[in-house]
């Protein structure tokens, strides 16, 4: 036996292997997946984080009653939708309509979910496909992406450059008779193939379906089934970058996508291929945001950030001046709710906490000081009055009129601050040491 035929015969015994797991996976039964102890358990991680809603108090006080209700309920076949709570939020300036399920719905997705659904999905999916997987997320995309831009770099120098798509509308494009194909591969059991296919049919009910729709389409952002199907259905686009075209330095998060190439004319050769496959797939590409961007000086935008691959082969994250602005915005409005007592100033404290651990992702040290002493000026009586310090960049001190905050000596080149923030404060004293 030759080499070739050796790794050929390993290929296969992995690929029957495989196979073999597939088939175990999808083939497990109601029983296996729906059962009273996983719904308790998936209840229970469905309370995690929403506590202070009324709604999950009293879903978590009835548990295990609530949990044996949809037992019999599913196990009956007499399951009955209830409906969406429908409301419009705001995002960086753009409208955005929700569609949440109850937590009592929100709780059988997860069990179906977490015990059949994200581990037989997940299989298929390309290593770059990182959204919403366990171990995966933002910080591994992101990961990723600057591996694949330093070893473009080691291979190619500034040579070539980036393509990045997004699907127009994705979430409420995907087409139902697509999800269920694809479903019935993944799913035997003709009993939870018939529940995930009455999931679906329950976003017709969402506020922004299209009621006389021939072809119905379109899930709901935030549930976890739609995460899930979301993840799967562009899956033969991840596949045909990354295996037929053999661009390694590729991957997707959601509905962002990208691929590496030292060829902009093969990017602008897959940029026309996606442009006849999406169509096929009930998609449609969203002409503005599929770009193909050249290394060598330029700069790309990657889910908030702003991406450069500079001369030295150094990969450089900064905030976008969108999200910098998002986040003044933001300070502006709740210092005016917690002065009118509509907000408490820890809730303003954990959502600031929140944009600061996004942050922390980029090289924007200088950015994130800025907007710390931001912070600490404008709730300068709160923070003071604070048990513990605030975790910043700042220099904290416990004085005996409370916390003071101090800017360290570091930031902008040749310039050192010292600025210092005490309670009751409105002027800021800053002075500049060259």
């Amino acid at each position: 036996m030759t080499s070739e035929e050796r790794r050929e015969a390993r290929y296969q015994r992995r690929k029957a292997k495989r196979e073999a797991k597939a088939l175990e996976i999808a083939g497990r039964t109601f029983e296996e997946v729906m059962s009273f102890g996983h719904l308790v358990k998936s209840g229970k991680a469905c309370c995690e984080g929403t506590r202070w809603k009324t709604s999950t108090i009293n879903f978590e006080s009835n548990l295990l009653s609530e949990s044996l209700e949809t037992y019999k309920t599913l196990r009956d076949g007499k399951r009955k939708f209830r409906g969406f709570h429908s409301f419009c939020t705001i995002e960086h300036g753009k409208a955005r309509d929700i569609d949440a399920l109850p937590i009592k719905e929100r709780a059988t997705q997860k069990c179906l979910c977490s015990y059949l659904l994200t581990e037989s999905y997940s299989r298929s999916f390309i290593y770059d496909n990182s959204a919403s997987l366990k171990d995966k997320g933002m910080d591994f995309a992101l990961m990723r992406l600057k591996k694949q831009l330093q070893r473009h770099y080691r291979l190619y120098g500034l040579e070539g450059g980036i393509y990045q798509f997004d699907f127009k509308g994705y979430f409420g494009s995907i087409p139902h008779d697509g999800i269920k194909e694809r479903a019935r591969k993944r799913i035997r059991d003709d009993r939870l193939y018939a529940l995930f296919c009455d999931l679906v049919d329950d976003f017709r009910l969402m506020k922004t379906a299209e009621k006389d729709a021939e072809r119905p389409h379109g899930v709901g952002l935030g549930s976890e089934v739609s995460q899930i199907i979301a993840l799967d259905y562009a899956s033969p686009i991840d596949h045909y970058i990354k295996e037929v075209r053999r661009i390694e330095g590729s991957g997707r998060y959601m509905d962002d996508g990208h691929a590496i190439s030292n060829s902009l004319e093969e990017l602008r050769d897959i940029d026309r291929c996606l442009h006849i496959m999406a169509p096929e797939m009930g998609l449609a590409l969203s002409p503005k945001k599929c770009v193909i961007t050249p290394f060598r000086n330029h700069s790309f935008k990657f889910l908030k950030m702003r991406i450069t691959l500079e001369e030295s082969g150094k990969v450089t994250m900064k905030l976008s001046r969108q999200s910098i602005r998002a986040i003044r915005r933001k300070l502006d409005i709740f210092r005016r709710w917690v002065t009118e007592g509509k907000m408490d100033f820890e809730d303003a404290a954990q959502s600031y906490q929140s944009w600061r651990a996004h942050a922390k992702r980029c090289n924007s040290y200088d950015t994130l000081q800025a907007m710390d002493e931001r912070f600490a000026k404008m709730f300068a009586a709160e923070l003071a009055a604070r048990k513990l310090k605030f975790p910043c960049t700042l220099k904290a001190k416990k004085t005996k009129t409370g916390w003071v905050y101090t800017r360290r000596s570091k930031g902008r080149k040749d310039t050192r601050w010292n600025t210092s923030f005490t309670a009751g404060s409105e002027n800021v004293a800053q002075t500049a040491l060259c």
